[in-house]
């Protein structure tokens, strides 16, 4: 059952992000998203213009489900531009994934959210894909920022866009594919699948594979394979 807000407009982006994340643009007709919002037919025109800026305004109201802490992120990593500390920038890399395990895991946000992120990412909308773009590509530019001071000459370009890539499906893949995680988890394990836990996981893996080092990663390394010695 959908829990609408009070006023108007609110009503009407909730019912539209329910009926674009279920039915896509085409399918979901004005008149089924204001019968799901029980507003008049005319609500739309009156508050968003038209059908098509109410689905840019519900893949708006969605895209904050990407966006981890992006102003401290990119603050850090122009400092690191200057200084060219690669210690500091494989702490900001883990501090990168951190933020994003949590920002898919922990965070409770409506499930047709998800689903309009997951519709757009598939059948980007024309009158969406310039807001996606920035949106996704500032996250994503910051990624690269940090591999860049990470290795410099030693990664090329394309390397390091596949690099990026890897890290963020590892974070996203926890959210998209949440309800299949349901039957691939036995329920005696959950427990061990917390947003901590999973970005512990991610940077350890992420780490590993590329060469990389940080005390603490070192500390987890130790502990896991301490507590597997302990269980055999």
């Amino acid at each position: 059952m959908s829990h609408f807000p009070e006023d108007t407009k609110s009503r009407l982006l909730t019912a539209a992000g329910e009926l674009f994340a279920e039915l896509g643009y085409e399918g979901a007709t004005a008149r089924q998203i204001c019968e799901r919002a029980g507003v008049n037919i005319a609500a739309i025109n009156y508050h968003f213009k038209s059908k098509e800026h109410l689905y840019v305004e519900a893949v708006k109201a969605a895209a904050p489900l990407f966006r981890p802490e992006e102003a401290d992120l990119e603050r850090r990593l122009e400092e690191l531009k200057q200084s060219g500390d690669r210690h500091q920038a494989a702490q900001l890399l883990a501090d990168y994934i951190r933020l994003m395990t949590r920002h898919m895991i922990a965070e409770v946000v409506p499930e047709w959210k998800v689903k309009l992120m997951m519709r757009e990412m598939l059948e980007p909308h024309e009158s969406c894909c310039e807001f996606f773009r920035q949106h996704i590509q500032r996250n994503f530019t910051i990624l690269l920022g940090i591999l860049e001071i990470l290795f410099r000459e030693e990664m090329p370009p394309e390397r390091r866009i596949q690099t990026g890539l890897s890290i963020v499906a590892q974070c996203l893949h926890y959210r998209m594919a949440h309800d299949v995680l349901e039957f691939l988890v036995p329920p005696e394990l959950r427990g061990k699948f917390t947003a901590e836990d999973v970005a512990r996981h991610i940077i350890e893996f992420t780490f590993s594979a590329l060469g990389l080092t940080l005390p603490f990663v070192t500390q987890w390394t130790q502990e896991a394979a301490s507590s597997a010695n302990a269980g055999n």
